[in-house]
């Protein structure tokens, strides 16, 4: 199975906030849009261990089964993590905290929790069918070099925006309106195009970001 099978025109979206420092590995060579970046924020990953058993708990009945990964005539996302990366639990934390998000990511798409350090078996839907892949393919697919990495596709599997780093509760809310919008339909994304449009999404909704 060939990368470019899969994500040919993809470029990698920065949103990383404070949260995302020097902990957060992402490859020298990865480019991405730096314009879409929020602003620095202060991001508390400071988790206890109650926090963390109930953000596990919450993240196992928000997010489907893994076993079979597919749109299910709904855009997807695809969320990979480690246990032991605070802004993996951070963002974990914040989904146990907002019931809407709980909602949306249940109600609106079909969602994915991947524990990056497992590598388990799935069957991932691609050009109308389902292929066998494991964890550490897929990382290899979608050239994840961060976690907590965030891939929005569209009700047929293709990424459209992919996010490494943490990204903060509202960002994420107004990021699943900008994908239900569908603004980023025709847009091109090898030439950054669907960013751009985001990016004025993001201003639109009073999501602040870095101007560069």
């Amino acid at each position: 199975m060939k990368k470019s099978q899969i994500i040919v025109g993809l470029l990698f979206l920065s949103l990383l906030v404070v949260g995302c420092d020097n902990k957060t590995k992402v490859a020298k060579e990865q480019k991405v849009d730096e314009s879409i970046s929020q602003k620095s924020e202060t991001v508390d990953t400071n988790i206890s261990k109650n926090q963390a058993k109930q953000a596990n708990m919450v993240a196992i009945q928000v997010f489907n089964d893994v076993a079979k990964v597919g749109p299910n005539g709904k855009p997807m996302i695809l969320v990979f993590g480690t246990n032991t990366d605070p802004y993996s639990m951070k963002l974990k934390e914040d989904i146990f905290k907002s019931k809407e998000l709980q909602s949306r990511l249940k109600g609106e798409f079909s969602s994915y929790y991947f524990k990056a350090h497992e590598n388990l078996r799935h069957k991932l839907f691609h050009e109308g069918e389902y292929m066998d892949v494991d964890t550490k393919t897929m990382i290899n697919i979608y050239g994840i070099t961060a976690t907590p990495t965030l891939i929005f596709t569209d009700d047929k599997g293709k990424a459209v925006i992919i996010v490494p780093g943490y990204m903060p509760t509202k960002q994420f809310l107004v990021t699943l309106d900008f994908m239900l919008s569908n603004k980023w339909v025709g847009k091109g994304r090898k030439d950054g195009e669907v960013y751009e449009e985001l990016k004025k999404f993001y201003i639109k909704n009073n999501i602040e970001v870095s101007k560069k």
